[in-house]
């Protein structure tokens, strides 16, 4: 059952507020911003960094062509809330094109794998590519029911639906199945040893320099500047400094990038006064944690729609009622799940800026309670400092 929502009007355009949340909205002590699609605009580095990557992996490394995806196929994905990570989200759609290729293939003889480093890996990659070439890709469902069938379950549901669809097209037992597709998986290691889906998507997304920077290793298939230098600042001056201006602490940061790579772009358009870096959460604590709990067997995924990164930024801000600014539907998720686990007062806020369909994102945002829409961050100050009089 949906909300009831005031509609207001801002900048000569249109905001949406909860009604039944108007007082924790003036409530709130900070804010907290989602990165990408808040920050800055990623719709030419980090979504294009995915259709790169697959049409890489196909057309080059295994000479094999498929469909080309599209902004409306990644939007599917992220509408599930639960693809907030662009490798995931990436590999998922590689699965789904490999398993309708696989599926209608003979049975693949699992050799000893020759894998362990990126070239290997890489040439593994093109021997399959030449025994699946002349396979029609076909017969399977359509990319959108596909994402539909995953829904929420994420990267598990992904693996266990290719398992059952080679398991039917092979005729055989879950177990073999599962084992074929952990064969053929370009999501093995990571991007400094043999994951060839996050090598190649961070070394297009990087650039050959800062991708050497990062990660201590050159480049090996990608050279000259990367996608990232496509990133333009969507939040403007004016807008933070209203927001420190009426009394709010330095803005925190709750994102799944790596503060590697955001420090930087923060410094280049001048942004990273406005920000409380030291509280905010990034890929490489999310990571850190994750590494701790699995040395306790504990194996927990701690991105969004996860609370984690929004509570311990959250707590290092030392505020317990506070607005999380987000693009995504595993966004709103998240702030439910921090409500729900810290006790804290943790209002989402939509913006639509991002979204390459907007009504269609003010919808999903409104089916999901997000508790203030608005079509950029810079709306912001009107409308939390409007609702806080």
């Amino acid at each position: 059952m949906r909300k009831r929502y005031e509609k207001i009007k801002v900048n000569r355009r249109y905001a949406w507020i909860r009604k039944d949340r108007e007082d924790k909205i003036k409530g709130i002590e900070g804010l907290i911003f989602d990165c990408d699609g808040v920050i800055f605009d990623v719709s030419k580095s980090f979504r294009e960094a995915i259709m790169k990557t697959v049409e890489w992996f196909f057309s080059t490394v295994m000479g094999v062509m498929v469909p080309q995806i599209n902004f409306s196929h990644i939007q599917m994905f992220k509408d599930t809330g639960a693809f907030n990570n662009d490798w995931e989200l990436t590999y998922a759609i590689i699965t789904y094109y490999l398993t309708n290729l696989l599926a209608n293939a003979r049975k693949i003889e699992l050799k000893d794998k020759c894998r362990g480093d990126i070239t290997t890996t890489y040439s593994f990659f093109k021997e399959l590519g030449s025994f699946l070439r002349e396979i029609k890709e076909s017969g399977g469902e359509d990319l959108e029911k596909y994402v539909e069938d995953v829904g929420v379950g994420g990267l598990e549901a992904v693996r266990e639906k290719a398992t059952r669809r080679l398991a039917e097209a092979w005729k055989v037992e879950l177990d073999e199945a599962r084992k074929v597709l952990e064969y053929v998986s370009p999501f093995e290691g990571e991007v400094y040893d043999e994951n060839l889906i996050k090598r190649f998507f961070e070394e297009a997304y990087c650039g050959d320099k800062l991708f050497k920077e990062i990660y201590g290793v050159p480049a090996v298939f990608y050279r000259g500047k990367g996608l990232i230098e496509n990133e333009k600042p969507i939040v403007r001056h004016k807008a933070l400094k209203e927001i420190i201006g009426r009394g709010f602490p330095p803005i925190g940061i709750a994102s799944g990038r790596m503060r590697k790579q955001t420090t930087p772009l923060l410094e280049k358009y001048r942004l990273e006064e406005y920000f409380d870096l030291d509280a905010s959460t990034f890929l490489e604590e999310i990571e850190e944690k994750e590494r701790e709990l699995r040395r306790e067997g504990r194996h927990v995924k701690l991105d969004k729609p996860n609370p984690y990164p929004l509570i311990t930024t959250a707590s290092k801000m030392r505020i317990n009622s506070f607005a999380y600014v987000g693009d995504t539907i595993a966004d709103v998720l998240a702030c439910l799940n921090a409500e729900t686990e810290s006790g804290c007062n943790v209002v989402s806020v939509g913006v639509l800026c991002s979204a390459e369909n907007k009504s269609e994102m003010l919808s999903k945002f409104l089916e999901f309670g997000c508790d203030v829409i608005i079509p950029t961050p810079n709306e912001l100050p009107k409308v939390i400092g409007g609702v806080r009089k």
